[in-house]
């Protein structure tokens, strides 16, 4: 029996853990990583001019295809977080790499540097491909 109340408490936890990740209407929380499938990237773009789109991958990954309008910070750059410090934390970011990592990171990063309003595209660019949105080179 306590074991079953040990279990029970422990996937309690977790589940409450799992909920906090995202405010009830999809927006960010304070350090809070918000997790947008691209579809819904997709969205956000066409209806927010403003939205800053920026790709962490490497300057040969980006070269291979990226989405319209995004801006390139490498994210293995040592001067990644120099790069970082230097944009507008008021503005709503959207950061993308090649399957979700080291966007995830990025993110993480940039909300321990003050970043409120900043969300990572899950799957990346290969769940962009996957989608047929369209990229350019």
């Amino acid at each position: 029996m306590i074991r079953l109340l040990g279990l029970l408490f422990v996937f309690s936890t977790l589940g409450a853990c799992a909920q906090s990740t995202e405010g009830s209407k999809g927006t960010a929380t304070e350090s809070t990583p918000v997790n947008l499938d691209v579809n819904q990237v997709s969205e956000l773009l066409k209806n927010d001019k403003e939205v800053v789109l920026i790709d962490v991958r490497t300057p040969e990954e980006y070269q291979q295809g990226h989405l319209e309008g995004s801006e390139l910070l490498n994210f293995y750059d040592p001067k990644f977080k120099e790069e970082v410090a230097k944009l507008d934390k008021s503005k709503e970011y959207v950061i993308y790499c090649r399957s979700g990592g080291r966007s995830g990171s990025a993110v993480a990063q940039m909300q321990k540097m003050g970043f409120e309003n900043v969300h990572n595209m899950k799957g990346g660019i290969l769940a962009w491909n996957r989608a047929n949105l369209p990229t350019q080179n």
